[in-house]
């Protein structure tokens, strides 16, 4: 008598198959609702990291930059050149403007390429100020990595 009661007992705590069936569907149809509800949100969620990765490298091309115009500043003073004869070298090191043409020494390495987009002079004049290119101490650098850019003021 007891062994019968207890038999029908261990039955009645089973699932059925076709409450496993019908659980497994409803959780694969709520699954592929999160899915598409999901999906581009989990997709995208690398990009800011992306966009301060590069943000990182940029300014750090820019920051090499600044520190070698300083150290070219000073040597050329040391050594009693012209700030423009020693604004020159620093020219020359940094490279003319091409977006064709990548750069990677000496403020980067052949993975983080850059472009200099502007490498000119520029003189501030009329009201509203207007940005003309002239014979002047100021400096303008514009760089570009991946799709963000940079500009720097340098002065003599």
């Amino acid at each position: 008598m007891f062994y019968k009661i207890l038999l029908k007992k261990k039955n009645n705590r089973g699932f059925t198959l076709l409450e496993v069936i019908v659980s497994l569907v409803v959780a694969a149809i709520l699954g592929a609702m999160l899915v598409q509800f999901m999906g581009t949100g989990l997709m995208k969620s690398y990009n800011p990291v992306i966009l301060a990765q590069n943000g990182t490298y940029l300014n750090t091309i820019m920051e090499k930059m600044t520190a070698d115009y300083k150290y070219w500043m000073s040597d050329g003073a040391l050594k009693g050149y012209s700030p423009s004869t020693t604004y020159s070298y620093f020219n020359n090191r940094v490279g003319s403007a091409s977006e064709s043409e990548a750069k990677t020494t000496p403020y980067s390495d052949a993975d983080h390429p850059y472009y200099v987009v502007a490498n000119h002079t520029i003189t501030f004049s009329g009201s509203p100020p207007t940005e003309a290119s002239a014979s002047s101490a100021v400096h303008k650098i514009t760089i570009k990595y991946r799709d963000l850019t940079a500009t720097a003021i340098f002065t003599e």
